[in-house]
């Protein structure tokens, strides 16, 4: 759905999950009260939501966003940065939102989130709907990944896995090679994909036995948010929220 904003401006829709990260990040260092740079958006992560470079001369010519390129060194206090040329870009640029990028994202926030169409709480603003809705339509925007917030969470103790507040999976019974994989993701913070943490076994084929254990994490999911992967090698594991890539 196309959403018009401040002076008729037309966002395309491809850009909005861009829009809302770099809304996010501003708010960030609203909320830490630290220079807006210390929290620019690196081109990789923009890129990684579907940007293209004219993607990006698009949101630099109408005035949304500045970008500079990142020069901190290893032990820096802070980051640093260099002003470049107006419409290049290298793999070290970030990006922040200009003032007016800013009153531009949160009306368009607004507009999204009075049509139902993103949500970063657990009801929408009428009171009405679930958890489950929210984070699904997150996943479609393409910015669920993105927030902390939203990230599955793995308790150990009580074996069971959940999103933001939402059972996924609970286990009753011990599933030793599942709950290893769930543990390491835990562990490193929910990276998007870890190798194969299981000990080898004698006579057992490492890589079918972790084939088969991310059928079942994906098997009886109380509430399907989460899908599990193979990445093709048969050595490491990774995850998706469902309706991420739909």
């Amino acid at each position: 759905m196309q959403y018009y904003v401040q002076n008729k401006l037309e966002v395309p829709p491809r850009i909005y999950p861009a829009i809302l990260l770099l809304l996010e990040a501003f708010q960030y260092s609203e909320q830490t009260d630290a220079d807006c740079w210390e929290f620019a958006v690196e081109l990789d992560d923009l890129t990684g939501l579907a940007l293209t470079r004219n993607d990006f001369r698009w949101l630099v010519k109408q005035g949304l966003v500045e970008h500079r390129r990142e020069v901190t060194l290893e032990g820096d206090d802070g980051r640093a940065f260099r002003v470049t040329g107006d419409l290049t870009f290298s793999d070290r640029t970030c990006f922040i939102l200009t003032e007016e990028g800013v009153s531009i994202a949160r009306e368009l926030y607004q507009v999204m989130a009075s049509n139902n169409s993103v949500s970063y709480s657990s009801t929408n603003d009428s009171g009405s709907g679930s958890k489950t809705e929210d984070v699904h339509m997150l996943a479609r925007n393409g910015v669920l990944r993105k927030s902390m917030q939203c990230l599955p969470k793995w308790d150990a103790e009580r074996r069971l896995l959940s999103v933001n507040g939402i059972i996924v999976k609970h286990f009753k019974w011990t599933a030793m090679n599942q709950e290893a994989i769930l543990t390491t993701f835990e562990e490193e913070g929910w990276p998007a994909r870890i190798y194969d943490p299981l000990p080898p076994k004698l006579e057992q084929d490492t890589k079918r036995r972790l084939s088969d254990t991310i059928k079942c994490l994906n098997r009886k999911q109380k509430n399907r948010l989460i899908h599990f992967r193979g990445d093709g090698t048969g050595e490491a594991v990774t995850w998706e929220f469902v309706g991420q890539n739909g």
